[in-house]
């Protein structure tokens, strides 16, 4: 096994704290939905999709919603509804990635991610400039994990060897893919301990 030299991670569920039933619960007090055709709107239609993987527009997006709902949401309502699943953002995973680049280690986000959620967990995160070499996203880069043309897009365009890279993400599909290309894979239970994972790293 190489020497990790870039460490590439997921955002929801590892570095954000996610909870996708704050979300669902949001909307159902707000726009009097249940949960099933929230679940629709969330896994049945290609909207959610497009929207992560940017061919459609935030407006696009909440007006879908609006569609299935008895109640039309307006933007604020809606946008606070959406970001809801995100929660507070851990302070000490910036101490965690700033000690991990204190070491020399080279970090990436790869991220499905939607319009709205970067602009919240960018201002949430508030991570100084030149943190990340780059973020990966897929509503900027229309690729979206597991599907593998997402990797490949990130390692050809960073050109990081993924024998030398460090892939953490929550969902085993995502971390599976990422270990048939190469990576070094964690799949961190959602939520769970980044800086135990990472510990020996910043040592």
């Amino acid at each position: 096994m190489k020497k990790i030299k870039n460490i590439l991670f997921d955002l929801g569920g590892v570095l954000f704290p996610l909870s996708i039933q704050a979300t669902i619960d949001a909307f159902k007090n707000a726009a009097n939905v249940s949960t099933i055709q929230i679940d629709n709107w969330l896994q049945d239609s290609d909207l959610c999709y497009r929207y992560e993987t940017g061919r459609c527009s935030t407006e696009e997006f909440r007006n879908g919603f609006n569609d299935i709902s008895p109640i039309k949401l307006d933007e604020a309502t809606f946008n606070r509804c959406w970001n809801a699943m995100i929660l507070n953002y851990p302070e000490h995973h910036t101490a965690l990635l700033n000690a991990l680049r204190s070491k020399g280690f080279n970090l990436y986000i790869l991220s499905n991610i939607n319009e709205l959620h970067v602009n919240y967990v960018e201002k949430l995160a508030q991570w100084p400039q030149n943190l990340f070499v780059k973020k990966y996203y897929s509503n900027e880069i229309h690729l979206r994990k597991p599907d593998r043309e997402c990797y490949e897009y990130v390692i050809n365009d960073s050109k990081i060897d993924p024998t030398e890279t460090l892939y953490i993400d929550d969902r085993a599909d995502n971390a599976a893919m990422g270990a048939s290309l190469g990576f070094q894979t964690i799949n961190l239970p959602q939520n769970g301990d980044l800086y135990k994972e990472l510990q020996h790293l910043t040592i």
